[in-house]
């Protein structure tokens, strides 16, 4: 069995997931509670964990499973986070990057606009 896994997870909510403060773990409260792992061994699975992610409102991530006690609930610690910050990063610099290229042609346009105002008269 390896470290990781691919799990469904959702934030910790008293209202949903409910809290008794006797058999729950105290921390609990800050963190993301595996709701299902997955084995992608099957094409199936994929398209069912698809439907199970849309119904509870859930997200499928990349996750290293824990168990808390006295409550033996099992936590999930993302390890998608940094990537998703590192997309983020990148689709910033290349929306920044097409609209520095777009003004540059649009002033070298207009330089070229005076120029050949310029040289006609």
């Amino acid at each position: 069995m390896s470290m990781y896994e691919i799990g469904l997870c959702q934030k910790f909510n008293k209202d949903i997931h409910g809290f008794d403060s006797i058999r729950s773990s105290p921390e609990i409260n800050d963190h993301y509670i595996c709701l299902y792992t997955f084995d992608f061994t099957k094409d199936e699975l994929y398209e069912t964990s698809a439907i199970l992610s849309k119904f509870y409102n859930a997200t499928i991530e990349i996750i290293e499973p824990l168990i808390l006690y006295p409550g033996e609930e099992m936590v999930a610690i993302y390890k998608t986070f940094w990537l998703r910050i590192f997309q983020r990063i990148c689709r910033k610099r290349l929306i920044q990057r097409r609209f520095s290229r777009s003004s540059q042609l649009y002033s070298y346009l207009i330089k070229r606009e005076y120029r050949m105002f310029s040289i006609s008269i």
